[in-house]
């Protein structure tokens, strides 16, 4: 099992997940955060990310199935990776005032 968690204030931030990673939480106030989760997930991954102000990416790789849960107060949210035959990763994102996007990776 691994397990991260990562704050920032100010500024960009930027986490590339393990192999084997299994549940990451990601509180940003202001600025741009960045996940790259290609790496082989765990069984009942999850991603939390919070956002107070800024834009969200989360990269997964081609195969995952991803479902997507939470929501933004001002902004857009948009989401290439709904569909695979790999492994399911669950995001829960939430934002304020700012973007989220979840595209997979060839």
């Amino acid at each position: 099992m691994v397990v991260g968690m990562f704050f920032s204030v100010i500024g960009r931030h930027d986490v590339v997940l393990p192999e084997a990673w299994t549940a990451e939480t990601s509180f940003g106030v202001l600025g741009r955060t960045e996940i790259d989760a290609t790496a082989p997930p765990g069984d009942g991954a999850t991603i939390r990310v919070f956002s107070l102000v800024g834009t969200t990416t989360i990269r997964v790789s081609e195969h995952t199935r991803v479902r997507l849960k939470g929501g933004n107060l001002v902004g857009r949210r948009e989401m290439d990776a709904a569909s695979g035959d790999g492994p399911e990763i669950t995001v829960l994102a939430c934002s304020l005032v700012g973007g989220i996007r979840v595209s997979h990776v060839a």
